[in-house]
């Protein structure tokens, strides 16, 4: 017996934990990744976008008196005053009003930014100034509120805005990493117990199948609490077992009834062996050929019974007609009843198993011959959906019609002759190629019909 190396890798569960996993590392790679490169450009020179969000945290952050000027006893609010403070030579911002007028700044100091030899200019966005050793990056912004139009000029160094750069990159990357591998435990514990949940009635469901046996096969799997992914899976399984527990039933009651057909001439032949010199030969060989005939029919029931023992082929249905009425020939010769085949003009072949449709066409007109009177006439239609056996014989009456494809029933003029499996034979071969199979009264006799189902008819080869 050979065994998988790891069977924990065929589980549903330990797949998706692994999916999971590896979505949740790519993800956490790729942000890595994003923050190296971050943290590898020139953090010295602070970008346009940079100085535009500080502009806006200070706008955000100034206080104004009742007449809508910023105040300069206290301008900012004082959870952002101390940044300017603390560090006055590398932060720097003024707020000027229309005309170029500085009403507040950082280090008290009345002059607007401007590049070197030139005068504040409101409509340049960005230039580069100095501050001591150091090149000041600074950013002219407009600003309304209410009707008074404001200037907020920022400033930063090279130095502040890498110290900023590198406390940020280490911060989010730290808090990053802490908050992914938080996030992946949690995540992983959830799913892990989430799985077991979702996963505990299929567990349940699989070790109910175990108990399914030849002795329950009236039992069926629940789909209560089941995962909608998986009641398709359950629902075929439980249609299956009513299939089967169909065909055990079917075929228990079919042994039971074969038992009991065959009990009573094997009974009657012991009886008669058993009065010695009394036994009439040719009694016991009427007998014996009776069982014989039994076992026949029932032997074919089991091939009809078997549709994966079928070959289909292209069939002519006249053609095949014509070889039993030949094979059947010395039947009706001997209950001078006469076959006739009626064909019409075009009758295309059928998809079919050739023994299986002979063996259909032989029992219906083997039945109509046996039920035909003397002198009487047993007709074959032939058509291009259908094909039809007629006799003249007495007929089938309301109450037999429940009856006619039972096994082992036999009609009220056929009690000493057959098993009453003919007919039996001939529904199991039509079920077997899906089609159809009637009988009716005719007034002058009964009449069986085939009716071929379109999907199984070829067209001419």
């Amino acid at each position: 017996m050979r065994f998988a190396p790891f069977p924990r890798l065929r589980s549903l569960a330990t797949q998706l934990l692994c999916t999971y996993a590896a979505a949740l590392l790519v993800a956490l790679g790729t942000m890595a990744g994003l923050l190296f490169l971050s943290s590898r450009q020139d953090a010295g020179i602070p970008t346009q976008e940079q100085l535009h969000r500080m502009a806006h945290l200070l706008q955000t952050s100034l206080q104004f008196d009742p007449a809508g000027v910023p105040r300069s006893d206290r301008p900012l609010r004082s959870e952002w005053s101390w940044v300017f403070s603390d560090f006055a030579a590398d932060a720097k911002y003024r707020v000027l009003d229309s005309s170029g007028r500085v009403l507040v700044s950082s280090n008290q100091d009345a002059t607007a930014l401007t590049s070197p030899g030139r005068p504040f200019d409101s409509t340049l966005e960005s230039f580069t100034s100095s501050s001591g050793d150091q090149a000041l990056f600074v950013r002219t912004e407009r600003m309304i509120h209410g009707t008074q139009t404001y200037y907020i000029q920022v400033a930063a160094t090279r130095r502040f805005t890498a110290f900023v750069h590198a406390l940020t990159a280490r911060i989010l990357v730290s808090d990053t990493l802490r908050l992914a591998f938080v996030s992946m435990l949690l995540v992983t514990v959830a799913v892990y117990f989430t799985l077991r949940r979702v996963l505990k009635p299929l567990r349940e469901t699989s070790a109910a199948a175990a108990q399914i046996d030849a002795r329950h096969l009236s039992r069926r799997l629940a789909t209560r609490n089941l995962p909608t992914e998986f009641l398709p899976v359950v629902t075929a399984f439980n249609l299956t077992l009513d299939r089967l527990e169909k065909g055990y039933l079917v075929q228990r009651a079919f042994l039971a009834d074969a038992a009991h057909e065959l009990k009573t001439p094997l009974a009657l032949i012991r009886a008669q062996i058993d009065m010695g010199g009394t036994t009439d030969r040719e009694v016991l060989l009427e007998d014996i050929d009776r069982i014989a005939r039994q076992v026949n029919q029932l032997l074919h029931l089991a091939e009809a019974s078997e549709t994966q023992n079928y070959v289909f082929e292209s069939v002519h249905v006249e053609e095949l007609a014509e070889d039993v009425a030949d094979y059947l020939r010395r039947l009706a010769e001997r209950h001078r009843v006469y076959v006739e085949i009626r064909c019409a003009p075009t009758t295309p072949p059928v998809e079919a198993d050739r023994g299986a449709f002979f063996m259909l066409i032989k029992n219906l007109v083997e039945n109509a011959i046996q039920h035909s009177p003397a002198g009487g006439t047993v007709a074959v239609g032939v058509a291009a959906d259908h094909l039809s056996v007629s006799d003249e014989g007495p007929g089938i009456t309301a109450a037999e019609f429940p009856k006619l494809f039972k096994r082992f029933w036999r009609g009220p003029t056929r009690q000493s002759e057959g098993a009453g499996l003919g007919l039996s034979i001939c529904a199991e071969i039509a079920a077997a190629h899906k089609w159809d199979i009637t009988a009716r009264s005719t007034g002058q006799g009964a009449q069986f019909i085939v009716f071929f189902a379109a999907l199984e008819r070829c067209t001419s080869r």
